[in-house]
């Protein structure tokens, strides 16, 4: 086990890992960090019956498209392990992805019409992340680790934020913890702050009020994208669920647009808050209800609103049994399905799919540069609207 192996990768699996093979065929999965086309020695982590699993531990010959990393913590981080790459070569990369990973789900002719949205910035993007505090300092941990690296920087941060990481990280005791900052005043807090952060949505003429605590989209320059591509998909529908609806990204929005929305959102504080936004903005036909959309008792307000259309946009886990709930709201014609982890949606979404509902719209918006991360909008339609 402690030999080395000469490996080709040959393309990148989901979740960034590459895929290399034996003389035998044998598939060997390597950790994130190496590119298609690479020549690497690798260390064997676990040999299994189907796959040995392995990780790289020298780039014998790069990829073209590998550049230095621009962060000096890169070899510590596991955050940001695309940032060897241009913007544009790791939206191609993450095309390619999702195409491979899709394509045992969704026929050619979905795949055909994929539309690929660049990130607007390649570095310094994010209004929200994470840090681990030891010792009233900011760290990093690193891939596929416990161990923690001291954080001077994170080319990921907006500038705002990275600015002030290591006065946040003075106030905070040792854990992990959320720090984010205002992309409209530049304020910056820890989530155990007070106060609330402005979260504006332009082309809406709205601005989110949110505790630093609750989620809200960190790229939220692209999120601004986000919102019009689900508005757009939505025209036309006058009754719209929106769940997993977080504070009202999506249900102020539509709101805003006339749609008459329900918003069920598992965590009872971003249920309040987006409450609170709706009551301030003036959008009487925004309701939010806090309710966990894993007990079934939780579907029963959404049949009785008979929503015409829905937008879900679940956790990264994904929502087991989803598929048969949406099934069994008969008034429902389209749904506009964000998702973060592709696999687990078109998982939730297969029992649809096998009922005969179509995608119409297959969207990659490369919300993470630098990871291997992307956010996917699919828009599927009932067969018979």
């Amino acid at each position: 086990m402690n030999d080395l192996l000469t490996l080709r990768v040959e393309k990148l699996l989901w979740r960034g890992r590459g895929l290399a093979r034996l003389d035998s065929g044998k598939a060997v999965m390597i950790e994130p960090g190496v590119l298609p086309g690479e020549s690497i020695a690798a260390r064997v982590l676990a040999d299994h019956k189907d796959y040995t699993r392995a990780e790289s531990v020298e780039i014998l010959a790069p990829s073209a498209l590998r550049r230095p990393h621009p962060c000096p913590h890169a070899g510590d981080c596991g955050g940001s392990r695309f940032g060897v790459l241009e913007p544009e070569a790791s939206a191609r990369i993450k095309e390619d992805m999702l195409r491979d990973t899709a394509s045992r789900s969704l026929e050619p002719d979905v795949l055909a019409g994929l539309r690929v949205i660049p990130a607007p910035r390649g570095w310094r993007y994010r209004w929200r992340g994470q840090i681990h505090v030891r010792n009233g300092r900011p760290h990093t941990m690193g891939h596929a680790s416990n161990d923690l690296a001291p954080l001077t920087d994170c080319h990921l941060l907006s500038p705002p934020l990275a600015a002030d990481m290591e006065n946040l990280a003075r106030s905070l005791p040792d854990g992990r913890f959320t720090i984010a900052a205002s992309p409209a005043t530049e304020e910056t807090f820890t989530e155990r702050g007070r106060g609330g952060l402005i979260l504006p949505i332009p082309d809406f003429d709205l601005d989110l009020r949110v505790p630093p605590g609750t989620f809200f989209q960190a790229n939220w320059e692209l999120n601004q994208t986000l919102i019009r591509e689900v508005v757009a998909a939505l025209d036309g529908f006058g009754r719209v669920a929106d769940l997993f609806s977080g504070a009202g990204n999506f249900a102020l929005p539509l709101a805003r647009r006339g749609k008459t929305v329900l918003a069920v959102e598992g965590s009872s504080a971003a249920a309040r808050c987006g409450a609170d936004n709706a009551r301030r903005l003036g959008l009487a036909q925004a309701e939010f209800r806090g309710a966990n959309l894993a007990r079934p008792a939780s579907w029963e307000p959404v049949r009785h609103f008979l929503p015409q259309a829905a937008v879900l946009d679940p956790p990264r886990a994904g929502a087991k049994d989803i598929g048969a709930a949406l099934m069994s709201i008969s008034s429902l014609r389209r749904l506009v399905w964000v998702s973060c982890d592709v696999v687990n949606t078109l998982r939730d979404a297969r029992p649809l799919l096998r009922a005969g509902w179509r995608i119409s719209d297959l969207v990659l918006l490369d919300m993470f540069p630098g990871t291997w991360h992307m956010e996917v909008l699919m828009v599927l339609d009932r067969p018979d609207a």
